[in-house]
């Protein structure tokens, strides 16, 4: 198991976020096949900062796997419009 932290940055525009709502995203874009098991979120007027905790055969597809859920909670969520990953970035 990995524990991969993530950032979100929201523009200044969009409306807050309460944690929870933030982590219901996040579990509804986590498909069987991404390893996900626990995941915190901490939101913020300037985005949300997280962690979460992934099997994976390693860090790096660790990494991958979280970025690509947050990419997708991002893509599929009209509450995150305009949001942006700021982390973890391309290695």
């Amino acid at each position: 198991m990995h524990l991969v932290e993530f950032v979100f940055a929201k523009p200044p525009e969009a409306p807050d976020l309460s944690s929870d709502a933030l982590l219901a995203e996040l579990w509804a874009a986590c498909g069987p096949g991404d390893g996900v098991e626990h995941v915190r979120v901490h939101a913020s007027r300037a985005g949300a900062r997280g962690v979460a905790f992934l099997l994976a055969p390693d860090e790096a597809s660790a990494v991958r796997r979280c970025r690509t859920v947050c990419r997708r909670a991002l893509a599929l969520s009209p509450a995150l419009g305009g949001w942006r990953l700021a982390g973890p970035v391309e290695a």
